[in-house]
């Protein structure tokens, strides 16, 4: 099985647990399954349980992209690229009428795929705006 359905599977099996299991660290997830190493989100795993006390550890909801950022830059980094390829990541924005809504996403090709509540989603990438993208310079 490819390894990005691997892990949207392992997404979908597990429930959304802020801190636990959820989209940022989701990306933490694939980032060691790909690169192996240490886990880049190690200093967020487990330090927050709620959106609030994720916003005031790390501020996810005003700054997603560094979030992001701060996270790769204890691996290692990866470079940013414009047109993601199957298996990068990226923060993307989802509309909703109360606010916009960032998501740490995974492009699976045709569509974004994200760890969320309802355990994995894919996104029309018509319906969603990347802020920014990771390449993971993997085949995935």
């Amino acid at each position: 099985m490819r390894l990005v359905y691997r892990i949207m599977h392992t997404w979908m099996a597990t429930p959304f647990v802020w801190g636990q299991s959820d989209c940022c660290l989701g990306l933490a997830d694939w980032h060691m399954l790909v690169k192996g190493g240490e886990d880049p989100a190690a200093a967020l795993r487990g330090a927050y349980c709620d959106a609030v006390s994720c916003q005031q550890l790390c501020g996810w909801f005003t700054r997603p992209v560094e979030v992001i950022e701060d996270c790769l830059a204890r691996v290692g980094g990866l470079p940013r690229v414009v047109a993601p390829e199957v298996g990068d990541v990226a923060v993307i924005v989802i509309p909703r009428k109360e606010r916009p809504l960032p998501a740490g996403a995974l492009w699976l090709g045709d569509c974004w795929g994200c760890k969320g509540p309802e355990g994995a989603t894919t996104l029309s990438p018509t319906l969603v705006r990347p802020l920014a993208c990771w390449g993971m310079d993997h085949a995935a």
